[in-house]
């Protein structure tokens, strides 16, 4: 019995290990007429889908969400366009590196995918901290963005505002502590699921996008990933304050919540651009291509699509 009893535990991890491998959740799949990829730019490994025809359209995501909070949208944008969504670095199966997360550097790596794909003006969309990227991206490169739709944030930086969002948005310092991910580190569902009712207006996730966004936050090293992105804030409001120099020349649309950054948001991007629309989406917390889906497809439609 005792020459069987090693057998027995080697079966019992074997089979646990299957199990657990058995039932991983696998990433969540696009449309039919997408594809899920990586590419190499920049240094480091960038997830994205890709599908459609037409023009390229960017669409860059923000915390608590990864490139499936577009999935809604991505049906009658892709008849329209070519749409590109990727993950930022530090989430899902992008790469992980220990640097990079000021906004400059990610905006970067979204250029050299773009570069990568064969295109050079494009149609840019950023929401939360994907805002900040595709502005950084915008500032650097503004010959080759021929539209720009930022969505529901603010911009590092630009003040009366600025300053003030620390004391207002707690979270920000939780992030940026180096600690936070590991507090977070295999409780990704509880805190996710507890912070998305913070900034929201109602509670309008999908059970697919629940659990898609709890599962890209629970690959290794990807709260931490995302947490750096706040950490940067100092860095990204020196880089801006270069940006600040030259308002952005393009069409620029100031998309947000009613019950969020509706009101606030066109008047910070007055600061930094000199041709704004604005669009308040009703009733919509930060999470508005959730909350108020048909206006947001509908706000972006008319915005890109108009001559």
């Amino acid at each position: 019995m005792k020459k069987r009893q090693p057998l027995v535990l080697l079966a019992i991890f074997l089979f646990c290990a299957y199990s657990l491998v058995g039932h991983a959740q696998a990433p969540a799949a696009p449309p039919a007429n997408f594809k899920s990829t990586t590419a190499s730019v920049n240094g480091v490994t960038i997830h994205y889908v890709i599908g459609g025809k037409g023009e390229p359209l960017v669409l860059v995501h923000g915390f608590g969400q990864n490139w499936y909070m577009w999935n809604r949208l991505l049906p009658e944008l892709s008849k329209h366009f070519t749409v590109i969504a990727p993950d930022l670095r530090g989430l899902g199966e992008s790469g992980k590196p220990a640097g990079g997360y000021d906004k400059k550097t990610m905006a970067t790596d979204i250029y050299q995918l773009v570069k990568k794909l064969g295109y050079n003006q494009i149609y840019l969309v950023g929401h939360d901290i994907g805002l900040m990227v595709v502005y950084a991206y915008a500032a650097e490169h503004p010959a080759e963005v021929k539209k720009l739709a930022l969505l529901d944030a603010t911009i590092p930086g630009v003040e009366p505002w600025w300053s003030g969002y620390p004391a207002k948005a707690w979270w920000w310092g939780f992030f940026a502590w180096p600690a936070s991910g590991e507090l977070v580190k295999g409780k990704e569902k509880l805190f996710l699921t507890n912070f998305w009712p913070v900034v929201g207006y109602k509670s309008t996730f999908s059970a697919a996008e629940t659990a898609e966004f709890v599962r890209a936050y629970s690959v290794a090293g990807a709260a931490a990933g995302s947490f750096k992105w706040f950490a940067a804030f100092p860095q990204d409001t020196k880089d801006n304050q270069a940006f600040f120099a030259h308002k952005l020349p393009m069409p620029v649309l100031a998309m947000g919540g009613d019950h969020s950054a509706g009101d606030l948001l066109p008047d910070v991007v007055r600061k930094v651009a000199s041709n704004v629309k604005a669009v308040k989406i009703r009733e919509a917390g930060h999470w508005l291509v959730q909350e108020n889906t048909p206006e947001v497809q509908a706000g972006l439609l008319d915005f890109f699509l108009a001559k």
